[in-house]
């Protein structure tokens, strides 16, 4: 787990070790988040313990975490954290078990969850300290919907539709290689896309893409 400074506004991301995992870590950190990564039950419990660190303001829980019942899961996370904003994440919610999870104070996001969708519904919750009250997982699908974001972004940036689409596989999880086996195209091809949203973001390189999308999401 990574320590975060006392006045940092954090995210606890609790979900096994993988590609998943490390794709919504990156989003997160990539938004300029302060993130924790708990992999297992047993480094959430140890979390939960830690006095020298701050609350986190928001949870993101994978219930399918290393098998360990959502009986179990669910209440350790609000006993441990109870001033964060809970999120759970589930590869299948039945309305039953959303409105389950939804009497303990935790709306629900079905997966597969993109990681432009987690980061911009954690930078929304950590905004100037305000956690919003909730009203069901309508309301967080709703906050989550960064389709108009994106939209917008790519207007102002000028993107071609192949830019468009390139920046979205990525904010989805994709590698370059991935993206260009995708489009049907070499990963230089991919690179050379970066390199012209780039300079439309008054920058050089891919990373000052991302970097200029999320400061874009968060002005929003």
């Amino acid at each position: 787990m990574s320590r975060v400074s006392e006045s940092a506004k954090s995210v606890l991301l609790v979900v096994d070790d993988g590609p998943t995992g490390l794709s919504w870590l990156t989003a997160l950190e990539t938004a300029t988040i302060a993130v924790e990564w708990s992999r297992s039950f047993s480094e959430l419990r140890a979390r939960t313990t830690r006095g020298d660190l701050p609350m986190p303001e928001v949870i993101f829980l994978d219930l399918e975490l290393g098998g360990v019942p959502v009986e179990e899961l669910v209440p350790l996370v609000r006993e441990g954290f109870p001033s964060a904003a809970v999120v759970a994440l589930a590869d299948e919610l039945s309305g039953e078990r959303a409105a389950r999870l939804l009497c303990l104070g935790v709306p629900s996001l079905t997966k597969p969850v993109s990681p432009l969708t987690l980061a911009g519904l954690a930078l929304r919750l950590t905004m100037n300290g305000h956690t919003p009250s909730w009203r069901g997982s309508h309301t967080v699908a709703r906050r989550a919907n960064l389709e108009s974001v994106f939209t917008s972004y790519s207007s102002s940036r000028i993107l071609s539709k192949q830019q468009r689409m390139i920046l979205r596989m990525y904010l989805d999880g994709m590698n370059d290689k991935e993206i260009a086996g995708a489009c049907g195209c070499s990963e230089a091809t991919v690179y050379e896309h970066w390199r012209r949203m780039a300079r439309k973001a008054g920058g050089s390189q891919k990373g000052d893409v991302i970097s200029d999308f999320h400061r874009f999401l968060a002005a929003d």
